[in-house]
């Protein structure tokens, strides 16, 4: 069995979400020789510059971080050949890795991505499982080659998707479950008792999300894909649509059963405390938690109060 004392681990990972990855190295007793994050960002509401979540805890535990705005000017390769890492493993870092970083670590660059490969190859595989309703998920280690997500398995750990998931509760499982399914599998590597195996079949790919991915239409998706849009698209970046009312984002609702053939999609067919039903390309869609520009997020019954849409009303 390996020592993982004995082992030098460089990590490079950036938000949230690969904190727990980085915590779980340290507390199982890795030798961290160091931390690769993005650089210190605008955060939060007055935006003062900010390291992100990885380098912050690295920092608390008195790990090296370097937070390069590139990898392809030599500084961090110089900088990995100095920390002279056994391993280098990956999660949410934020940048494709070259070449010569790849073939730098003895046992190469070991990736934790957060989809059931090769499904959902890409920058953002937790917003496109719910947006696409599949009924699985879950993570995957691997070993990264020059491809975007297509080097060989080591191991993965699957997670059935609940009817009213959202990236949040998933990304959330990952999260928990993950670190320890990381640690156990990294070690087996090491050891030799865990072999990659190329990945094979239909693939799928999940691009990074842009800001306008957020915005719905009424008149173009059917409810159930409106649901599935407002569960993955929240929190970032929100599920939005243009009306009279200005810009208004849906946070939650749910697909009613039947329809309202005698209006058209994107047409308000009924108001209440309950929600806002809308006529979609197909179904029926209500909303139940909204926000007018420049406000709060509100339920429908708080939105009401200070709101004349009534049936009718044309959202987008």
């Amino acid at each position: 069995m390996v020592d993982p004392a004995r082992v030098r681990v460089v990590f490079m990972g950036t938000p949230d979400f690969a904190v727990p990855f980085l915590n779980a190295l340290i507390e199982a007793g890795f030798s961290l020789a160091g931390v690769l994050s993005q650089p210190d960002r605008p955060r939060g509401r007055g935006q003062e510059l900010s390291p992100s979540p990885v380098k912050a805890l690295a920092e608390s535990r008195n790990i090296p971080v370097f937070s390069p705005s590139t990898l392809r000017d030599g500084e961090a390769l110089s900088r990995l050949r100095e920390w002279k890492p056994d391993v280098v493993v990956v999660v949410a870092y934020g940048k494709i890795l070259p070449g010569e970083i790849l073939a730098l670590p003895p046992h190469g660059c070991v990736n934790v991505h957060a989809s059931l490969l090769p499904s959902f190859r890409g920058a953002s595989p937790i917003v496109w499982a719910v947006r696409s309703g599949v009924r699985e998920s879950g993570v995957s280690l691997m070993l990264m080659d020059k491809g975007m997500d297509t080097g060989p398995v080591l191991r993965t750990l699957a997670f059935p998707l609940e009817e009213r998931e959202t990236s949040v509760s998933l990304a959330g499982k990952m999260m928990a479950a993950g670190p320890g399914f990381m640690v156990d599998g990294l070690l087996s590597y090491l050891d030799g008792t865990l072999l990659p195996v190329p990945q094979s079949g239909d693939f799928s790919m999940a691009p990074m999300i842009r800001k306008e991915d957020g915005r719905i239409s009424f008149a173009r998706m059917p409810a159930i894909e409106i649901d599935r849009h407002v569960r993955a698209m929240n929190p970032w970046p929100g599920s939005y649509l243009d009306s009279e009312a200005g810009t208004l984002r849906i946070h939650r609702g749910e697909v009613l059963s039947g329809s309202d053939g005698e209006r058209s999609p994107g047409e308000v067919a009924a108001v209440s405390a309950l929600g806002i039903d809308v006529c979609c390309e197909k179904g029926l869609y209500r909303i139940l938690e909204i926000q007018k520009p420049g406000g709060r997020k509100l339920k429908v019954s708080e939105f009401l109060a200070g709101s004349s849409m009534s049936p009718g009303f044309f959202l987008g």
